[in-house]
């Protein structure tokens, strides 16, 4: 759930989705090396641990970014400081207590009451500890971008901490994947897998001439004065693309695996063979992070996507759970039966 040139989108794309964008924005970054080793840790060890009131609890041991910790078996309450966890944690079938504050239009819609009703511990990269530790964690979950790694001595502290290893080149997935290994829900993990290979599987079968036949970019503001972001193909939209059979336009196939590129706001023009425009929305389906302003210019509206009305927006541009890509494949399901033309 995040975006921007601090904590989450740190001077990559993807480091936040405002705050939250700003966290959100970081390119997904991954957990493949850490992730391998926590799926086969998940299980590995199950051991009794004295807890509150002297009563006993289960435990197990997992692979992280900050290598092997002990986690409860099945933890109660958790604490999330990364959208990507909290996201993946309500996917799961868990309700966090406490969670990152990156800004309300930032969380998709589905998840959004259970964000509003949980305690906000962290705006970007100032985390609470306090509060924190008020809410009695026996786990804290998240993604080991560079603000979060800097605090996770203080944050392993209060409680058992895991995060999901961060590399720029991986699949948005290790996240989630990582998250179901952290809390024991790797069965439940399962399930959504198979409902968003199915989803895929089903689009590609009823859309895949439309998806083929047609070219698409993929862009969203930038946190750069004047600049929007173009992503390419390896990016969290051009992975669903990709694995819907979608051919990619002249500006996102030029973009470097796991990067993007800020280019001005009057270079329209690098997006004039796309036939298909995707980009970021907040979650009232309003335009995010100023790419309005592209909108905007005359160029933008003489392209052949404007011209067309196929600029298709999304507020799962950078999902932080199977649901959310789900959400991204709605989004061009719908896009390509309302414009059959």
């Amino acid at each position: 759930m995040n975006p921007v040139p601090s904590p989450a989108r740190p001077a990559t794309a993807h480091a936040a989705r405002a705050v939250r964008r700003r966290t959100r924005v970081l390119r997904p970054a991954g957990v493949a090396a850490a992730l391998a080793l926590a799926l086969t840790a998940c299980d590995s060890g199950s051991s009794a641990a004295g807890g509150a009131g002297g009563t006993t609890t289960a435990t197990r041991v997992v692979g992280t970014a900050h290598g092997k910790v002990t986690v409860p078996a099945h933890p109660l309450r958790i604490v999330s400081v990364h959208s990507w966890s909290t996201e993946s944690l309500f996917d799961l079938g868990l309700t966090p207590v406490g969670v990152e504050d990156s800004g309300a239009n930032y969380v998709p819609p589905r998840y959004l009451k259970g964000w509003k009703a949980a305690a906000k511990v962290s705006t970007g990269a100032d985390l609470d500890y306090e509060r924190i530790a008020a809410l009695k964690p026996d786990l804290i979950v998240g993604v080991d971008v560079p603000y979060l790694s800097k605090a996770y001595r203080r944050l392993s502290a209060i409680a058992p901490t895991a995060f999901a290893s961060f590399r720029e080149s991986d699949s948005w997935t290790a996240y989630p994947d990582a998250t179901a290994s952290f809390v024991n829900r790797t069965a439940q993990l399962a399930r959504l897998k198979k409902k968003y290979a199915d989803r895929i599987a089903a689009v590609r079968a009823a859309e895949g001439a439309k998806l083929s036949g047609s070219r698409w970019d993929v862009i969203q503001g930038g946190f750069d004065s004047g600049n929007y972001w173009i992503y390419g193909p390896a990016s969290p939209v051009g992975d669903i693309l990709a694995r819907l059979g979608a051919r990619f336009a002249s500006a996102t196939a030029a973009v470097d695996k796991g990067a993007t590129k800020s280019v001005s706001y009057e270079r329209a023009d690098l997006l004039k063979d796309a036939d298909h425009l995707v980009y970021y929305t907040n979650n009232d389906g309003s335009p995010a992070n100023d790419i309005q302003k592209l909108f905007a210019l005359r160029a933008f509206k003489e392209l052949p996507a404007a011209r067309n009305h196929r600029v298709v927006g999304t507020a799962d541009f950078l999902p932080g759970s199977y649901n959310d890509a789900i959400g991204v494949v709605d989004a061009i399901e719908k896009a390509l039966k309302d414009h059959t033309g």
